[in-house]
């Protein structure tokens, strides 16, 4: 697969076409991306075994909603019944994604307390027991406590679980990739791409915090398919499909612009 590079200005462009995207059909990107969000919160609480099936169900729910998006993007009617596609198509792989993003957590959590050693197993320790995350910072200032570095190779290896992750889902639901390929196609073109990635997630930042300040979390649901929406066109910029000769970026009227 060819994966495009782009330049810094793309990460507004994918916040832009991401909101485009939702104006096609405001009301039906704003409630299906509410009905992704009960789904998951609803496996949260169940009791036991709930936070791992939230995991196992998240990829499951994205490529869902990423249907949703591309039928947004080629302007056909949204059902209900595209946000379901990832229990339709591929659900075993999505499936198995979360259960890699299970493992990666774990595997992170376990790198960092070994990093920490036996000072940073005792911090956390005392920070849970007295639930005070001031004992974390202090720590963290404290020179030769080895908690930073400790904590910086756990936080290093998260987020580039998160590049991986992130695109794997839409490469397995549209391009019939195995979950490890996706994963590793996904770190590859988010590293290539991390110019514009960072820009992207000031962005989104910014807009967080500016929708923050409305009442009753109105600004939640705004933010919530706009993570979701400008996701998918980030995904369909850098990796554009088979049987285009060019990067299309989607954009109101199905224009295709050239890379």
């Amino acid at each position: 697969m060819e994966i495009q590079k782009l330049n810094a200005a793309r990460g507004w462009t994918w916040v832009k076409q991401g909101y485009q995207l939702i104006m096609r059909n405001p009301l039906m990107s704003v409630t299906l991306a509410l009905i992704c969000a009960l789904a998951l919160f609803t496996a949260l609480r169940m009791p036991v075994l709930g936070p791992l099936l939230a995991v196992l169900l998240i990829p499951i729910v994205i490529a869902g909603y990423m249907r949703v998006c591309r039928a947004l993007e080629e302007e056909e009617e949204i059902e209900l019944t595209h946000l379901f596609e990832g229990f339709q198509k591929y659900a075993a792989r999505l499936a198995a994604l979360g259960g890699f993003l299970i493992l990666g957590m774990l595997f992170s959590s376990m790198a960092m307390v070994m990093a920490g050693g036996e000072a940073l197993r005792t911090l956390l320790e005392n920070v849970n027991t007295a639930n005070d995350p001031q004992l974390l910072i202090a720590a963290m200032m404290t020179p030769g406590s080895g908690v930073t570095f400790s904590l910086l190779v756990g936080i290093a290896l998260v987020c580039l679980l998160m590049l991986a992750f992130q695109y794997a889902p839409m490469l397995v639901f549209f391009n019939d990739m195995q979950p490890i390929d996706a994963m590793r196609t996904s770190l590859s073109g988010s590293l290539r791409n991390l110019v514009p990635y960072t820009v992207y997630n000031i962005i989104l930042q910014v807009v967080a915090l500016a929708l923050g300040i409305l009442p009753y979390n109105i600004g939640m649901i705004v933010l919530l398919p706009l993570g979701l929406t400008s996701l998918y066109v980030s995904y369909r910029n850098i990796f554009p499909f088979a049987h285009e000769l060019a990067a299309i970026e989607p954009v109101p009227n199905n224009q295709e612009i050239q890379s």
